[in-house]
């Protein structure tokens, strides 16, 4: 975790994805905001539910993970393993000390098997 963010955010960031990674809906659904909202290339979600039901259906892990922080923002470098290596990067904005919105920066052509060489 980077230094210039705040402990308790950096205990937020770590539930957030302890959850993710167990697949603990109460624990991913507390790090959110009420109107927490995501979009990305693969799927948008309006609310924290839909976004913590998509995450629950998700399998892959997580490796190279790196992370920048600058007040209430975040950017989430990382490679994500489907059994193909994907990089992608998240910006997260916090509100207080939980997420409020995600925006996912991926090439989503590489989630489809047709479109790789």
């Amino acid at each position: 975790m980077t230094a210039s963010l705040s402990v308790e955010r950096q205990e937020t960031l770590k539930a957030f994805y302890h959850g993710a990674t167990v697949k603990d809906a109460a624990q991913i659904r507390a790090a959110l905001t009420d109107d927490f909202t995501f979009d990305g290339p693969i799927g948008s979600h309006d609310n924290p539910e839909t976004f913590v039901q998509s995450l629950l259906a998700f399998d892959g892990s997580v490796t190279a993970s790196k992370m920048i922080a600058e007040g209430d923002s975040l950017v989430h470098t990382y490679i994500l393993d489907i059994g193909i290596k994907i990089p992608m990067c998240d910006v997260i904005e916090f509100r207080g000390n939980k997420l409020a919105s995600m925006v996912l920066y991926t090439d989503s052509k590489l989630f489809d098997p047709n479109s790789r060489h």
